[in-house]
């Protein structure tokens, strides 16, 4: 099958499109999969990558009319792309959730206070 990325994503057939992509995908998805740990340093964050490279490649393919004649080349970079670019932003300080069950306590505990409150019951 790697010898037929070329013919297969090569010349765009917008109907076979489809089944192209998803064949070619499933063939280096584990590839991809041990690429996105080894990077990312854990399987959680490798798989949120990996689903982000999913829809990523299959909207460049569907959006764009680029000739690609290695699609695990093309597709290991644009994983590792997104890799880096995760990385950036969590050390950038971006956004992070440590425990979802702090944050429902936390909210929880609103709601009751809320509850219990005679001004609002009045």
């Amino acid at each position: 099958m790697t010898g037929c990325a070329y013919s297969l994503l090569s010349s765009v057939d917008y109907q076979n499109l489809n089944s192209d992509f998803w064949q070619l995908w499933q063939e280096y998805q584990d590839y991809l999969y041990r690429c996105c740990v080894k990077w990312m340093g854990n399987a959680i964050d490798a798989e949120d990558v990996l689903s982000q490279a999913i829809l990523k490649s299959w909207d460049k393919l569907r959006n764009s009319t680029i000739e690609i004649k290695n699609f695990k080349s093309w597709v290991t970079k644009l994983t590792y792309n997104l890799c880096v670019d995760v990385y950036r932003e969590r050390r950038r300080g971006g956004k992070q959730v440590e425990s979802l069950d702090a944050i429902g306590v936390e909210y929880q505990e609103e709601i009751a206070s809320q509850e219990e409150n005679p001004v609002l019951v009045a």
